[in-house]
């Protein structure tokens, strides 16, 4: 049995706009972010049959979930499992900031993705595996089924990562995904297996509205 997981990267937050490193701190929407989000829902209210709609629970996730959950007449089921890297002590700060603090484990970020941890918070391995993990447990829990989840640029990362037979010290091999871009990735129970079908879907934006990580974080 198949099932169909669309994963949405939240529209540009705050923090994205700020300059600054979100983590689980709960930064909502910009205007910009919110009309990715429904250009988004506008634009493929005809092209996708969602049974579910899922979201990690920060603002920015669940208000990019928002317009597709009043396209679809669907509730948003928030869950933890979703949540963006915690950032531990690099929490809220803007990127220079924590060049600053904390610029060893920012120079691993940037220069060996796949070993990086934030300074007192989650490394992208660790997030490799709690995010593949509650990505598989939707899954099984929503077989057969089409299932939308609205979640963060690491998440995505990883479990690209993992779709692509890589592991949890190959993050690196995949690169992030632009704001509200939609991913594409199906699940097949025979053989408990995940593919990556199409990623970094960006057909709903004008180029002049396409938002994506800041270099300063690539």
């Amino acid at each position: 049995m198949k099932t169909t997981i669309i994963m949405i990267r939240h529209g540009q937050s705050v923090a994205n706009a700020e300059n600054r490193f979100a983590g689980h701190s709960d930064f909502d929407l910009t205007e910009l972010g919110r009309k990715q989000a429904e250009l988004g829902a506008r634009y493929y209210k005809d092209k996708l049959r969602p049974d579910v709609i899922c979201s990690s629970d920060l603002a920015r996730a669940h208000n990019t979930a928002l317009p597709f959950s009043e396209v679809y007449g669907l509730p948003i089921i928030d869950r933890q499992g979703l949540r963006e890297l915690y950032a531990g002590k690099w929490e809220g700060l803007t990127i220079e900031e924590i060049a600053q603090l904390y610029t060893k484990d920012l120079l691993t970020w940037r220069d060996d993705f796949s070993n990086a941890k934030c300074t007192g918070g989650e490394s992208t391995q660790e997030l490799y595996v709690r995010v593949v993990a509650e990505i598989l447990s939707i899954a099984k829990e929503y077989a057969g089924k089409t299932v939308l989840a609205a979640t963060h640029a690491t998440p995505i990362r990883a479990l690209e990562a993992y779709a692509n037979g890589y592991r949890a010290d190959e993050i690196h091999k995949v690169e992030f995904v632009k704001n509200a871009s939609l991913n594409i990735f199906e699940y097949d129970s025979d053989t408990d297996t995940l593919r990556a079908l199409r990623t970094n879907i960006v057909d709903h934006l004008d180029e002049s509205l396409v938002t994506s990580v800041p270099k300063s974080l690539k």
